[in-house]
């Protein structure tokens, strides 16, 4: 054991205000038509989007369109999320190391001693931060070879890459990686003794984890790209399962936002153990890498006083997304989409930013 135990433009939008806001209505009712328009403007581009925003434990707006939306689109509608389940991933691992005292030092080849032994270097704390040497993807070859692969288990997936050398040694280089976290995701069924991905994530994020493993056949959100002349066009056969941790969940913009309400919540790290877990994390030269426990997180720029922040974004054929938690406002923001349009940075932040009552202003990286 390693741990103790968006026809036209569609917008539809609810306003579902507790007694905690009735009091504040006229200036809850002004941010929500504030969100919506920027939301409209935003939704333009997509098929269909999804947006949902919790603020300290109350979902008080969402809204869902798109230029192709249709009944069964809105923000309880599974999407491909892709790379925001490194944030979850993260997150479930944050949870065992604050709450059931894994060691963040682990060298992964105690966790799976069949691993290379150019492995032997690697600790947990380098594949969450990026730090780990295992390469991302090498072209779009070697994107669309590991995008056909099926995988009952992670260790399914290991295969790809895993006998490939490490392109740098430890914290020498930050390169992003898909592969280490789904690396990640492989060791985290180990850890918790499980079978699989959606297992192990429940295992360690209980009742806060709201999505599931990509698969043939999955009930989602139809996947859209664009023809030679501009138009949306369905695409066919989109799987990204065997990223599992690393790209392959699917995911609701409900699910996203209700999880990165628990991160602010204390629920997943212990909010006095948020400056620890949240510090910059750097190579050895000193880089600052920005990720922590698969996360852009920290403390924000541009808003003042600075407050810790946790972020990802998802994109790739077929989908995107986008979830951010303030932690001191207590807000949390969350997107989802069936097509890889303009990112969702500038507007997830610019939504969380108001309502948490900050004027919006220019994004976080």
């Amino acid at each position: 054991m390693f741990f103790k135990s968006l026809s036209s433009i569609c917008i539809s939008f609810v306003f579902l205000a507790s007694a905690a806001y009735a009091q504040a209505e006229p200036t809850q009712n002004v941010r929500n038509s504030r969100a919506t328009a920027l939301f409209e403007e935003f939704a333009r581009d997509f098929p269909a989007i999804n947006a949902v925003a919790i603020v300290d434990g109350e979902t008080v707006w969402e809204a869902s369109g798109g230029v192709l939306s249709d009944d069964r689109d809105g923000p309880d509608r599974d999407y491909n999320a892709y790379s925001v389940a490194k944030m979850l991933t993260g997150m479930a691992y944050a949870r065992l190391v604050y709450e059931h005292d894994l060691s963040i030092d682990t060298p992964v080849t105690e966790i799976d001693p069949d691993l290379p032994a150019h492995y032997k270097p690697v600790k947990l704390k380098h594949l969450l931060s990026h730090l780990g040497g295992v390469r991302h993807y090498t072209s779009e070859e070697d994107w669309i070879a590991f995008a056909k692969r099926r995988c009952e288990t992670p260790a399914d997936a290991l295969g790809h890459f895993i006998d490939d050398p490490l392109i740098a040694a430890p914290a020498e280089k930050h390169q992003y990686t898909t592969f280490g976290f789904t690396l990640l995701s492989h060791l985290l069924t180990i850890i918790t003794q499980t079978n699989t991905y959606d297992d192990a994530m429940r295992s360690a994020l209980g009742e806060h984890y709201y999505a599931t493993t990509d698969h043939d056949g999955a009930d989602k959100a139809v996947n859209f790209g664009k023809s030679e002349d501009g138009d949306f066009s369905p695409l066919d056969n989109i799987n990204a399962q065997c990223k599992y941790g690393g790209g392959g969940i699917l995911a609701s913009a409900r699910g996203l936002a209700r999880t990165a309400a628990a991160l602010y919540a204390g629920d997943i790290i212990p909010l006095d153990d948020i400056p620890d877990a949240f510090a910059p994390v750097k190579t050895k030269d000193g880089e600052v890498t920005g990720h922590a426990f698969g996360m852009n997180a920290g403390k924000t720029r541009t808003i003042q006083p600075s407050i810790y922040y946790a972020a990802h974004s998802g994109g790739s054929p077929g989908g995107r997304a986008y979830m951010v938690s303030l932690i001191e406002p207590k807000v949390a923001v969350a997107l989802t989409a069936n097509f890889d349009g303009p990112g969702m940075s500038e507007i997830a932040f610019d939504l969380a930013k108001l309502f948490a009552g900050i004027e919006p202003a220019k994004k976080e990286d």
